[in-house]
């Protein structure tokens, strides 16, 4: 079995970049991710073709390190999740809230 490469490149003692195939992921997912990392990280992305190569900088002294990494990978999946599951069932979260805000009949 091939050895498979983690996809992140140590740019300096206080920044890395991760590159994401967006075509594994839709861009709302990226964004929400990304957001999730700013109280520590500054981010910023850039197109790179099919892939968009985000760039997390130390923020207050925070350290770079593979777990944060692999905490935004996984937090990338989980949005992703999300999104999925809320365009195949937020139909039914929109019809049970609109359900329980209907006006009662006495």
């Amino acid at each position: 079995m091939a050895e498979l490469k983690f996809p992140v490149t140590v740019l300096e003692n206080e920044r890395f970049q991760v590159v994401v195939d967006m075509s594994l992921y839709v861009k709302e997912s990226l964004v929400a991710a990304c957001y999730k990392f700013t109280d520590r990280f500054y981010i910023h992305q850039q197109m790179d073709g099919g892939n968009v190569v985000v760039v997390f900088e130390s923020k207050d002294g925070n350290v770079v390190s593979d777990t944060i990494v692999k905490e935004f990978c996984n937090e990338l999946i989980d949005q992703q999740v999300r999104y999925n599951t809320n365009q195949q069932f937020g139909h039914i979260r929109d019809l049970i809230v609109e359900e329980a805000f209907k006006p009662v009949s006495v």
